[in-house]
């Protein structure tokens, strides 16, 4: 029997519409960029990624992988149209030859400058290029917005249970063992049944965070047990992205049933819909500022693992530019000692180091490009410590064995705290951006870092205490202050009268089509 021919690939972009710097495709050379099956191999295999779980599930399963492309970036600004255009066209191509599957990883919160839904348009035309019944089973982030037409035109989709993420080969391993399972039923069998169920609330279960453990390690596991029935195909629970100025900004409960089973998918994700509304008093929406940020990092002694400070409100996994450097202000009127920032986002300080060289003092204006109202430049005196082309290779959990490029890169120090300015902008979630800087993150006394809970995974092991800071800037948690255009009305925080009466609920048939809201 001819092994089945499963069509692969990944697109992943996180939009913050509040980011008003365009993402375009070299953006992507961050993180990865793979458009043909050769780099996919040598980028991709054995990393902690979807792409690396895919290419593992291919060998285990004994399938001929079409590898189409793999494509992620940092979160940002919307996609240019015409590279989304040419990712989107990629895939499409791929398409065309004889597929029996697809595994595809999409965010699930990407938006371009000319739709505001690109992944359920994506969808849509992949359905209509592919054969009738050729199953496609999607993965998802934790953070995702999900429209009502990736689940109309996907047959399965899977989310990630952790955040920090650390699972994305795991959910990948997911999906492939759910196409595995409708491949092997006759073609006419092969359809399922899809549940969306929509709480009315920008975000819930404090943003999905599983470690430290929170209201999210509780109905991830509610979502779990319910694929031990024999009838589930796939569950998805996503927490949403609240810097998206969509319509289906917010959390959401994805149930997926085999067509012909007894079970509801409906009544079966009712539970984790109430479960996400009922999680408003265990989500946190109000962090200190960057003073009483300080008055805890005075407290450091020499010896002391060092104090995190996640400067989350300008944190680039979260869309945002970066490039405030309002925490670091804070940090050097403290006078703080033996203390590290990473990263700021600013080429033009990394370009007037490389040009005067290590060792060189310079007058510099550090940040603040971008949103100079919320986070104003910061005028300082700057020793160049050492300069670096901003490659490394993740040790991981997070992302482990990707090798991240942030583009030439400057170890600056100012009053005595070290500063490391990137060209792109970087949500540091990885020790050895210290480690190929000469920093040894564990004998700091305090380090702040672009990053709201990714950083824990490899960080939290090292810290005396993590502390949230809202310091300014476009990824706040006071989600009021926001200008949002495009929400349904009423939703939680923003209107008091929202209520779980509100939990809207969209159902799939077989054939793909909208059954009924």
């Amino acid at each position: 029997m001819k092994a089945p021919t499963i069509l692969i690939g990944a697109i992943l972009h996180e939009t913050n519409t509040f980011n008003r710097v365009p993402t375009r495709l070299n953006d992507f050379e961050g993180r990865y960029l793979c458009l043909d099956p050769e780099s996919i191999r040598t980028r991709l295999t054995g990393t902690a990624t979807e792409m690396g779980g895919f290419l593992e599930a291919t060998e285990h399963h004994g399938w001929q992988p079409v590898l189409a492309l793999a494509a992620a970036a940092g979160p940002s600004g919307p996609l240019a149209a015409g590279d989304w255009r040419a990712l989107k066209e990629r895939l499409l191509e791929a398409a065309q030859g004889p597929v029996d599957g697809v595994l595809l990883a999409l965010h699930g919160a990407m938006v371009t400058e000319d739709d505001r839904d690109p992944e359920g348009s994506l969808l849509e035309a992949l359905r209509a290029t592919l054969p009738p019944g050729t199953p496609i089973v999607v993965t998802l982030d934790m953070h995702a917005n999900v429209s009502a037409r990736m689940v109309a035109y996907a047959d399965a989709l899977f989310a990630y249970e952790t955040y920090p993420h650390i699972d994305h080969a795991d959910r990948a391993r997911d999906a492939a063992q759910a196409l595995s399972r409708l491949l092997a039923l006759p073609r006419a069998r092969r359809a399922t049944r899809r549940a969306l169920l929509r709480p009315p609330m920008l975000d819930a279960a404090d943003h999905g965070r599983t470690d430290p453990p929170g209201p999210m390690n509780r109905l991830v596991a509610q979502a779990r047990a319910l694929r031990q029935n024999p009838d589930v195909l796939a569950t998805a629970l996503t927490i949403g992205f609240p810097w998206a100025d969509v319509a289906e900004a917010g959390p959401a409960v994805v149930v997926t049933t085999l067509a012909d089973s007894p079970a509801d998918p409906a009544a079966l994700a009712l539970p984790l819909a109430r479960g996400l509304w009922d999680s408003r008093s265990d989500t946190q929406l109000d962090f200190p500022g960057a003073e009483e940020a300080m008055a805890l990092a005075r407290q450091g002694r020499p010896g002391d693992a060092p104090l995190i400070l996640a400067d989350f409100a300008d944190n680039p996994a979260g869309g945002a530019n970066g490039d405030s450097p309002n925490l670091l202000r804070a940090m050097l009127a403290a006078g703080l000692e033996n203390a590290a920032f990473a990263t700021l986002a600013d080429p033009q300080v990394v370009r007037a180091a490389m040009a005067a060289g290590e060792g060189s003092v310079l007058a510099l204006s550090l940040g603040g490009h971008h949103r100079p109202d919320l986070t104003p430049p910061l005028p300082v005196t700057a020793r160049v410590l050492r300069l670096h082309d901003g490659r490394f290779r993740c040790q991981g959990p997070v992302l482990r064995g990707v090798t991240i490029e942030m583009g030439p890169t400057a170890l600056l120090e100012v009053d005595g705290i070290k500063v490391i300015v990137s060209s792109r902008a970087l949500a540091v979630t990885d020790v050895n951006l210290f480690h190929a800087l000469g920093l040894d993150p564990a004998r700091l006394t305090t380090i702040a870092l672009k990053s709201r809970n990714h950083h824990r995974a490899a960080f939290g092991p090292l810290a005396r205490r993590v502390l949230l800071v809202d310091a300014g800037g476009i990824a706040t948690m006071h989600l009021s202050r926001i200008d949002y255009c495009n929400l349904p009305r009423p939703i939680w925080p923003l209107d008091a009268e929202a209520s779980a009466q509100d939990i809207r609920l969209q159902e799939f048939a077989p054939d793909d089509q909208p059954a009924h809201e």
